[in-house]
């Protein structure tokens, strides 16, 4: 077996045992009773999408949180933040700042046009 067949057999069960873990996303929405729960998938340089819905799936929204603005050298995950948008089912747009809490979580905010907020979280299992 040659060396580049025997490495990809050592990485591709790790690989799929580190995606097994996951990322759980919680969230609130003012106008909507209860919690919202969904998952999340984190970027190469901070941010990542995630995904929240209430208990009942009547309201589905789907969140981008764009990469973290270069920080001069910080080395800090918890130093990186940025911006996203929050796409929900109903229609509504809700521009949302973020700002990591660790190298594995992340949580944020932001107000829909109606002054509605949302207030959501990610962070690994």
């Amino acid at each position: 077996m040659n060396k580049r067949a025997f490495a990809v057999l050592l990485l591709v069960p790790v690989l799929l045992g580190a995606c097994a873990f996951g990322y759980r996303a919680t969230g609130s929405l003012s106008d909507v009773p209860g919690e919202l729960l969904g998952k999340g998938y984190p970027g190469n340089r901070g941010g990542g999408r995630f995904s929240l819905s209430d208990r009942d799936g009547r309201l589905s929204c789907d969140g981008q949180a764009l990469p973290a603005k270069a920080l001069p050298n910080s080395g800090n995950c918890a130093d990186d933040a940025g911006e996203g948008e929050v796409l929900c089912s109903d229609g509504r747009k809700i521009p949302v700042r973020w700002q990591a809490i660790s190298c594995r979580a992340w949580r944020g905010s932001g107000v829909d046009a109606q002054g509605n907020r949302l207030e959501f979280r990610v962070e690994r299992r």
